[in-house]
């Protein structure tokens, strides 16, 4: 294979990797080519001839009775394989019980996906049901909320300016992230993300990145509470309780990925003469 077919074949896959990180975006309600196209800025003949390819492998689907374009079952498929390897939320229960327990605060575990970060999972503490917007399965742009700005602070700064710029123009609102490289400097510097969600008042959430042994953010802790509570010593326990955490987490997390624990049945049916025989 020439050098060139090889930049060839990468170009397409990195494409269509794209297109799959920007229908994520969108959820089940899909989006139409226009979109995307803008999103992705690949034109729309190309970024058409790549969804067609992905739909005859069902990695895309078309909503029935919409032009849209979705995420398609294979997708799902993949991910059910390998969740024993990732299922970070699973491994976090210990985690969420002590935390939940030991600062009685609202707690989160958020992980990233694609542009997004989603909320996994939830503990409610001593605020209010409703004082807090982000709830389990909620996806929101990088950057917006600490649970985001956590991870997306700790990524490489070449994936930095591509989550931002995806975003910036999805947002269609420059002032959402006119201050998101200061929110990143001072992520890292203090080594938690801190926020005040502007939706309710008087509420912040502190945030800090789970790291995998590359120290690559591939989650985030976060606790939300009153703005009058997240100051001085209190906030710097809160954030040392995190971190001790998250440094947990992250070696429960890689322990788990070193023994993949998943039989294949399949093999008992054939070989096992007690199985009931499968007719062909």
């Amino acid at each position: 294979m020439t050098s060139s077919a090889k930049s060839e074949g990468a170009q397409s896959i990195a494409r269509a990797a794209l297109l799959l990180r920007t229908l994520s975006t969108f959820g089940s309600q899909g989006a139409a080519l226009m979109q995307i196209s803008a999103l992705t800025q690949l034109p729309k003949a190309t970024a058409h001839r790549i969804l067609s390819a992905m739909l005859d492998e069902h990695l895309v689907e078309r909503p029935w009775g919409t032009r849209n374009y979705r995420l398609g079952p294979e997708v799902y498929a993949f991910g059910i394989s390998v969740r024993h390897v990732f299922d970070i939320k699973a491994i976090a229960q210990p985690t969420f019980e002590r935390l939940a327990k030991a600062t009685g605060e609202t707690v989160y575990l958020g992980i990233r996906c694609g542009y997004d970060a989603v909320c996994l999972d939830k503990r409610q503490g001593h605020l209010p049901q409703n004082a807090e917007i982000l709830q389990v399965n909620d996806r929101w742009p990088m950057g917006i909320g600490s649970f985001s700005l956590a991870i997306l602070a700790h990524l490489p700064d070449e994936e930095i300016a591509e989550i931002v710029a995806f975003n910036q123009l999805r947002s269609r609102d420059d002032k959402s992230f006119s201050k998101i490289s200061t929110s990143i400097q001072k992520t890292r510097k203090n080594g938690y993300a801190l926020t005040k969600t502007r939706a309710s008042n008087g509420i912040s959430g502190i945030a800090v990145p789970v790291l995998d042994r590359r120290r690559y953010p591939i989650g985030s802790l976060c606790a939300v509470s009153t703005l009058a509570r997240m100051t001085g010593s209190y906030l710097n326990g809160l954030a040392s309780t995190l971190k001790h955490e998250a440094e947990i987490l992250s070696a429960q997390y890689e322990l788990a990925r070193m023994n993949p624990n998943q039989s294949e049945t399949w093999r008992t049916a054939i070989k096992d003469p007690q199985a009931p025989r499968i007719a062909y």
